[in-house]
């Protein structure tokens, strides 16, 4: 039998405090683990959150709405101040590269910079976050 795929976020944050990783599913609260790693972590989130699944649908009780399904299209629509516009046009132009292809460098850039910059780092696939614990 085929296990069906796991259809909730699961978010992977490291604490310093309790020098572990801390995995958590954001639709199930208290659906909150450890792991020394945050792949182990992630797996036993999924562990975690299957069983609470289970144990509602013994119950009886309707589970949450699946929030792991993103259908990103690629497409963004964006609505900027006219001189701003202007200004993006006129890079563009003197780069001889279009409006898209300026904005997708320019947004791309700006994401770098601010992972490199900044401790609280999302990642893409199990949404891994760094976090720095407070006292």
């Amino acid at each position: 039998m085929k296990k069906e795929a796991f259809r909730y976020r699961i978010l992977v944050e490291w604490s310093d405090e309790d020098q572990a990783f801390i995995a958590r599913v954001p639709a199930l609260p208290g659906c909150l683990v450890h792991g020394a790693t945050a792949e182990k972590a992630a797996r036993e989130a999924e562990v975690a959150a299957g069983v609470m699944l289970d144990v509602m649908k013994e119950d009886g009780k309707v589970p949450p709405p699946v929030d792991a399904v993103a259908d990103y299209s690629g497409q963004l629509r964006l609505r900027l101040p006219k001189s701003l516009h202007e200004t993006v046009s006129q890079i563009a132009t003197a780069e001889g590269v279009s409006i898209n292809t300026l904005m997708l460098s320019l947004i791309a850039e700006g994401c770098g910079r601010r992972e490199a910059s900044s401790p609280a780092t999302v990642r893409k696939t199990t949404g891994m976050r760094k976090r720095k614990a407070v006292a």
